[in-house]
């Protein structure tokens, strides 16, 4: 699902890194360090995720050059962490894979990547979760199929929406392939984007809700 360098043109590079230095520069600097660095599980939990995220997206599905899938997960990293943690965690996912597939080439991409798959899902997720805890009843089966799951896969499909567009807009792929080949999968693949977040979000709040900073048990489980 990840945008390949060579289907980038310089111009995009550029216009790409100019937006998402910015914004991760944002998230670093606002991030809350002095609370996480305080909470020696809630490091482990956030490094553990971004050591799933790196195994999960170096497995990719694909379609034809230049098309492919991967499971995101983000939902995951914004709704436990928080979203400024999630873009920094987002950001260096996608740092360790550029040093793993080697040579500079990957590292022209990064920023049409941290937009398409980190700004843009985080932004989702944060925005649906705050709208329905304040437009819906705080349940736990609101919060779990209205924000983690529905929410995953509006991220999702928005993420790959967002690599459309882009590449659309580049001219390096057809619009007609694009269309037949890749919208086709795109809502069907959300199914288990979905299906994945929604069980480590179960696990992780009925076993570690303090891990949890989206969920509150005064709220969600009062009586």
């Amino acid at each position: 699902m990840q945008i390949e360098s060579h289907l980038l043109w310089p111009g995009w590079q550029l216009a790409t890194s100019l937006v998402a230095l910015p914004v991760l520069g944002y998230a670093l600097l606002t991030a809350p360090w002095t609370t996480w660095l305080d909470r020696s599980d809630r490091q482990h939990a956030w490094l553990g995720t971004i050591v799933l995220l790196i195994l999960l997206w170096s497995m990719r599905a694909g379609i034809t050059p230049g098309l492919s899938f991967q499971f995101l997960l983000v939902t995951v990293l914004t709704l436990m962490h928080g979203w400024r943690l999630a873009l920094v965690g987002v950001a260096a996912v996608l740092a360790a894979e550029c040093l793993l597939q080697g040579g500079a080439a990957p590292w022209f991409a990064w920023a049409a990547n941290f937009l398409c798959y980190g700004v843009v899902p985080v932004a989702i997720v944060h925005a649906l979760h705050h709208a329905v805890q304040r437009w819906l009843p705080h349940n736990y089966f609101v919060y779990f199929f209205g924000t983690v799951f529905f929410g995953s896969m509006l991220a999702f499909n928005l993420a790959g929406f967002a690599r459309i567009a882009l590449l659309a807009a580049n001219g390096t792929l057809a619009q007609q392939q694009l269309a037949s080949e890749y919208l086709i999968w795109l809502p069907m693949v959300s199914l288990a984007e979905a299906f994945m977040n929604g069980i480590v979000m179960a696990m992780a709040v009925v076993y570690r809700p303090e891990w949890v900073s989206s969920f509150d048990d005064c709220v969600y489980l009062r009586r």
